[in-house]
């Protein structure tokens, strides 16, 4: 009785609403899909460093909800094994809220969740500055490896005709549960929840996602160790390019954790009012089994579409 109370408790939790600040109009300009056109480390040192092989997602929309995930390379890739500690070296993100204040140049953020387990529920603010089409964020302290660097966002145009299936589908959508269902007989079961999770579809013809599981312990020191690096990377992280489909998506992957650049996800999706029901499809071609996978919506395409310009 006890653990079915809980199992409601945290079910309800994960699909209370979420309250975001809505962004004022001189915070209007942020509202889009950026790509990561450049990155530099070290640059409070006065000599930062260009990185090579960057690239990156970044979603702001009107409804105070944010999606971050970056790839800059430490060092070059090796053919060797990597030490699971390059997955935190080389990959950063989060997602959750924020508030721009530009008189200050500044944004406010308090992370939901990402890459590193160390940012959980965190809150920090990072510079910024708009020079035409390009956002340029410079962050200075924050427990991840990527802190100290700076990065230059390219805007993205809204995809031309956005279709109405297209608009149902675009926006921040929570993570409630997920399940295994019996396609033969209709049996659900194994169900359950993650950490707070997201996966945002964007009029830009963009998808990312955070999907990191439940019990991920944050690092003791900034750097994490093996074991730490290890234990944390049982998480679902990646952005790539969607396209939308009658009663389909495919999450074209461009970056990630897990999975990694180049795989293509069909998913089956459905909107039902302010719920999306994404159905993954099993490997196998011979299982009569299916993930089922339900959230919330959080922002839809009103929220998402840039200002006229």
């Amino acid at each position: 009785m006890r653990a079915a109370a809980l199992a409601c408790a945290v079910l309800l939790n994960a699909a209370a609403p979420a309250t975001r600040a809505q962004q004022t109009d001189g915070a209007a300009d942020l509202v889009s899909s950026w790509l990561l056109v450049g990155a530099e480390r070290d640059v409070a040192s006065g000599e930062p460093r260009r990185v090579t092989g960057s690239r990156g997602l970044l979603v702001l929309d009107g409804a105070g909800n944010v999606f971050e995930f970056f790839t800059t390379p430490s060092a070059p890739p090796s053919s060797a094994q990597p030490d699971p500690r390059r997955i935190f070296a080389d990959n950063g993100g989060f997602w959750g809220g924020y508030e721009a204040f530009p008189a200050d140049g500044r944004i406010d953020f308090e992370a939901e969740e990402g890459v590193s387990p160390s940012v959980r529920g965190l809150k920090f603010s990072r510079r910024y500055e708009i020079a035409g089409d390009r956002l340029i964020i410079t962050s200075t302290d924050e427990p991840q490896a990527q802190r100290d660097v700076r990065l230059t966002w390219q805007r993205v145009p809204t995809v031309v005709g956005l279709s109405p299936a297209y608009r149902e589908v675009v926006g921040f959508w929570q993570h409630i549960e997920e399940s295994r269902v019996n396609t033969a007989t209709g049996a659900v079961d194994n169900v359950r929840q993650r950490a707070p999770s997201v996966i945002v579809y964007t009029p830009g013809g963009f998808v990312g996602v955070h999907f990191p599981t439940l019990g991920r312990t944050p690092f003791a020191a900034e750097t994490p160790t093996e074991e730490e690096a290890q234990a944390a990377r049982n998480y679902l992280g990646y952005y790539g390019a969607l396209g939308v489909y009658p009663g389909e998506v495919f999450h074209n992957i461009l970056g990630g954790v897990s999975p990694s650049a180049g795989a293509i996800l069909r998913r089956f999706a459905k909107v039902s009012g302010d719920e999306l029901v994404v159905t993954l499809p099993s490997g196998n071609p011979q299982s009569t089994f299916a993930t089922i996978v339900r959230l919330r919506r959080l922002s839809g395409a009103d929220d998402m579409l840039p200002r006229q310009r």
